[in-house]
């Protein structure tokens, strides 16, 4: 018995130590859970059951080596992949900032609509959306004014944590209700041309998120590097706080087909393509088809899910400035400044938008997606050439049979953004 308790109290510890040196890769994963999961996958499930299953590994598969490219180069060299780009290319660096200045209102905009849809499915309609789209948005910038980074870190790790166990509690009670498997299957060769074949593209595009995010991860990876000892440990806790949080989107991914294959496929339930309106609908179907219990648990997941993803998008865009700025040789007083300027400004022109611009706003998004997409392969070739610049030291270039998976992944990123760009603009 003593020996149990021992055991348990052992194993307390061991989470209590690994759950506070989480970090970046949380925060990374937080930017991730959002619309990507609680919409994309859950169509995915409703439409196609596993299908489609395969795509989302595959997106996890491509993509990995960039993202983990942001807290390796942080941990090895001390700085953010923003000040390797400058290093490497300035036309790379200042065209970064010239995608991050097109895209940072929209999509400010977007995931702060939809978490002030959620809130007023949780919370009633006191307020309506654009007001609760301000107090989210005040909200945001008094934790990240007040605490910055550190509060940011221990919020997120617990909204993350809070999302993850009550994702698996719903889909432990609907397999219980229906079973393991959706009643029928459907496989690929059953999918249609045109509307299937352009979700998959978004679906792969967009899961877990878009590669220029590796550069926020370097700057939080940059920040986190401050309370850890000497390089090689900074590289090996970094690396392995990235993978949790990589995990971790990709299980949240894989609950959210599961729960849609179970309880929406087959069923005929006509899905709204806007994603406010859709995280509506998927309370309302998970509170029919699981009982009462469900809708508050579900409209937490949801809720957490989108306000998480709110918050590090809120602070990933200044941190761009704060890094850029930092590149110039500005001193630490006025990259606080920058950081706050930059926060309050988004947060002002991004409720603008929403409260002006609200109906046109899905136009916007289109655009700058669109742009993020296509430039995918240009940042994740920017991360591979500057991981292996010459400033950075031989032994942590990759190499050998890793380099070759890298370039294939980069060359399954260039045909994907080429047949989007395909289907999107030249195809009938």
């Amino acid at each position: 018995m003593q020996n149990t308790i021992l055991s348990s109290s052992n194993l307390m510890d061991v989470f209590k130590r690994t759950f506070s040196n989480l970090g970046p890769g949380i925060i990374w994963a937080a930017s991730s859970i959002g619309v990507s999961h609680i919409v994309q996958s859950t169509r995915a499930g409703a439409d196609y059951a596993f299908a489609l299953i395969g795509f989302i590994f595959l997106a996890h598969l491509i993509k990995y080596p960039f993202f983990k490219i942001g807290p390796e180069y942080a941990a090895v060299t001390g700085e953010s992949l923003l000040e390797g780009y400058k290093k490497h290319s300035r036309l790379g660096f200042y065209s970064y900032l010239a995608l991050t200045f097109l895209t940072m209102f929209f999509v400010q905009a977007a995931v702060t609509i939809v978490t002030a849809a959620l809130a007023l499915n949780l919370f009633g309609d006191v307020l309506n959306v654009s007001e609760w789209s301000a107090v989210i948005l005040i909200i945001t910038c008094g934790i990240l004014i007040a605490g910055q980074f550190k509060w940011l870190n221990e919020s997120l790790k617990w909204m993350v944590l809070i999302l993850a166990i009550a994702s698996l509690i719903t889909l432990i009670a609907a397999i219980s209700q229906y079973g393991l498997l959706p009643p029928k299957t459907y496989l690929l060769t059953d999918l249609g041309p045109a509307m299937s074949i352009a979700f998959v593209v978004a679906l792969v595009g967009w899961m877990p998120t878009s590669i220029e995010v590796s550069v926020w991860h370097s700057i939080w990876s940059e920040r986190k590097i401050k309370e850890l000892p000497e390089r090689e440990y900074a590289k090996k806790s970094l690396v392995f706080d990235f993978k949790v949080g990589y995990f971790t989107s990709l299980l949240l991914a894989i609950v959210f087909v599961w729960l849609g294959a179970l309880i929406m496929f087959g069923k005929g339930i006509e899905l709204s393509q806007s994603a406010g309106i859709f995280a509506g609908q998927l309370i309302n179907i998970y509170t029919e088809s699981l009982g009462d219990w469900s809708h508050l648990i579900i409209s937490i997941i949801c809720f957490f899910a989108l306000f998480s993803t709110t918050f590090a998008v809120s602070d990933g865009f200044p941190q761009v400035w704060r890094s850029a700025l930092k590149g110039s040789g500005g001193n630490q007083i006025s990259e606080n400044r920058v950081y706050i300027i930059s926060l309050v400004t988004l947060s002002l022109i991004s409720w603008f938008i929403i409260s002006l611009f609200a109906n046109q706003l899905k136009s916007l998004i289109d655009f700058v997606t669109t742009l993020s997409f296509v430039c995918a392969p240009i940042f994740a070739l920017l991360n591979i050439l500057v991981m292996n610049g010459k400033w950075v030291p031989r032994e942590y270039h990759l190499k050998g049979w890793y380099l070759v998976y890298t370039f294939a992944c980069l060359g399954l990123l260039i045909c994907f953004s080429l047949y989007f760009v395909y289907w999107r603009f030249l195809s009938d």
